[in-house]
C-alpha cells in the first residue's frame, strides 16, 4: 500500500505545485519523512496524515481513505479545521517565494496573530 499512497501523494503535491520542502515546512515534519512517503519507504500514519491534510487541501477522513486506513470518529477530528483550503492555498503560494520572502511571510503571520490576540484581549 505504501507504493500506492506514494503515487497518490506525489500526484497531489504535483497538482498543487508543492515540493517536499514546502510540505515539510507547512506540516512541521522532516523533509526526509516526506521523501520516504513519496518513495513508499514509509507507511503513512494517522498523525502524519492529520498534518498533511490541511496542506493538501483535503479532509483528514479523505486522506485516511486514500491511505487505506480505517475511518471512524476517533481517527479524525470532530470538525474540520476551519481554514483548510486557505492554508493549502497559502502553502502553495509560499512555495514559489524566495527564502527571504518566506521569512517575511512567517514574520507577518506571527505579527498578525499577535495583533489579533491583543485585539481580542488575549495574550500572544
Amino acid at each position: 500500500m505504501s507504493a500506492d499512497f506514494a503515487r497518490v501523494l506525489h500526484g497531489l503535491m504535483q497538482n498543487r505545485r508543492l515540493s517536499a520542502r514546502a510540505v515539510s515546512r507547512a506540516t512541521g515534519r522532516a523533509e526526509s519523512t516526506l521523501n520516504q512517503l513519496l518513495t513508499g519507504k514509509l507507511q503513512p500514519t494517522r498523525d502524519i496524515l492529520r498534518d498533511l491534510a490541511p496542506v493538501l487541501q483535503l479532509d483528514t477522513a479523505d486522506l485516511f481513505v486514500i491511505a487505506d486506513l480505517c475511518v471512524d470518529s476517533e481517527n479524525v477530528a470532530r470538525e474540520p479545521y476551519p481554514a483548510t483550503v486557505e492554508i493549502g492555498q497559502l502553502v502553495a503560494a509560499a512555495s514559489f517565494l524566495t527564502p527571504p520572502e518566506v521569512t517575511l511571510l512567517v514574520q507577518s503571520a506571527k505579527a498578525l496573530r499577535r495583533e489579533t490576540q491583543e485585539h481580542r484581549g488575549g495574550t500572544p
